[in-house]
């Protein structure tokens, strides 16, 4: 029943105007669903534009090994990944583009499935720890950072949009508080009867996908996993590389495309002094601020301040930043009224 209901409405709007990120992402999985018994060789692609983050393939068989696929066999070969931001700008790709490329680290917090799709909710860091700015969505307080295991539809059909509405309609019944809260989940680790829930959602209008509305009842279920838990399977964090999806190669697990940017000498030489650890926190807030529109000044003034006491306090190395250019000092030695005064 479910399966027919999103075919019906897939239909309906493919006919009628595009609705939003996620409506693109559905129109360009359609094809998709059409080429399943095709049983291609060759893992494919996602049909729309995101920088994500994609599973290495041990990563992605430990975590197909931890939650077995309901739906049938699943194709080992198709990536998993987290997505970070959806048809990004080139001025969005820019600012992703210090990480392209990098691994990430990913730390599963619960599991979600229901009668369509599985997943995993996640928190995504970098290989130092450093958190990466979730904004995959219109409503980044709608949906959640997670990996669709599997899906009834197959892993390229509409198992990702999906599965973000699945994430919305726990948010807005308030089963997923506690679970979104490192402190909280922490605090209830002990707590069985908050560790699991399983029941009926009911209809649901999404924001994410309207074109689709209603949504009908449905059984869900979500668990949190705690680090004990996830360990049992070698080690708690997956392992990815950060990527744009045209960029990714699924068939070699690689980033071929990542970004090559040679670092700016004035970094170099802040790096190289005493201050390279300041310099560098300093530049990776600058570095979140632009992917996420903060305000720069707002939200990295403590690393300004640390970066700049930092520096007064090395005026051996770093006072060339206050010197004056040599045009203005060969200038002033060249100023008449200073030579009639050494002259004198």
């Amino acid at each position: 029943m479910a399966s027919s209901f999103f075919h019906q409405r897939l239909a309906r709007s493919l006919l009628t105007r595009s609705g939003g990120a996620v409506a693109v992402a559905l129109a360009s999985s359609a094809a998709s669903v059409a080429r399943l018994d095709a049983q291609q060789s060759q893992p494919q692609q996602p049909g729309v534009e995101f920088v994500g983050v994609f599973l290495q393939k041990d990563s992605a068989e430990r975590l197909r090994k931890l939650y077995p696929s309901k739906f049938g066999d699943a194709s080992e070969d198709e990536p998993l990944f987290v997505v970070l931001k959806y048809n990004p700008t080139a001025q969005e790709k820019d600012a992703f583009a210090p990480i392209q490329g990098h691994t990430a680290q990913l730390r599963i917090k619960a599991y979600v499935e229901d009668d369509v799709t599985q997943a995993v909710i996640v928190d995504v860091t970098t290989e130092a720890g450093e958190p990466i700015d979730y904004t995959a969505v219109v409503q980044q307080n709608v949906d959640v950072p997670h990996i669709t295991i599997a899906s009834l539809n197959g892993q390229q059909g509409l198992n990702g949009a999906y599965t973000s509405v699945l994430m919305e309609r726990l948010r807005a019944s308030g089963k997923l508080q506690g679970l979104l809260e490192e402190e909280a989940a922490a605090r209830d680790q002990d707590a069985d009867a908050d560790a699991e829930w399983s029941g009926e959602l009911t209809e649901f209008d999404s924001v994410l996908m309207p074109l689709f509305n209603p949504f009908p009842v449905v059984r869900a279920t979500v668990r949190r996993e705690s680090r004990a838990e996830t360990k049992a399977s070698d080690e708690a964090a997956l392992v990815g590389t950060v990527c744009t999806s045209s960029s990714f190669d699924p068939a070699t697990g690689t980033c071929s495309d990542a970004p090559a940017k040679p670092e700016c000498g004035f970094c170099k030489f802040m790096k190289a002094g005493p201050c390279g650890s300041e310099f560098s926190a300093w530049e990776a807030c600058l570095d979140r601020a632009k992917r996420s529109g903060l305000d720069f000044i707002e939200h990295c003034g403590k690393e300004t301040l640390a970066l700049r006491d930092c520096v007064d306090a090395n005026p051996e190395y770093y006072h060339v930043l206050n010197d004056p250019p040599e045009d203005e000092q060969d200038g002033a030695s060249s100023d008449p009224a200073a030579e009639a005064g050494e002259n004198q």
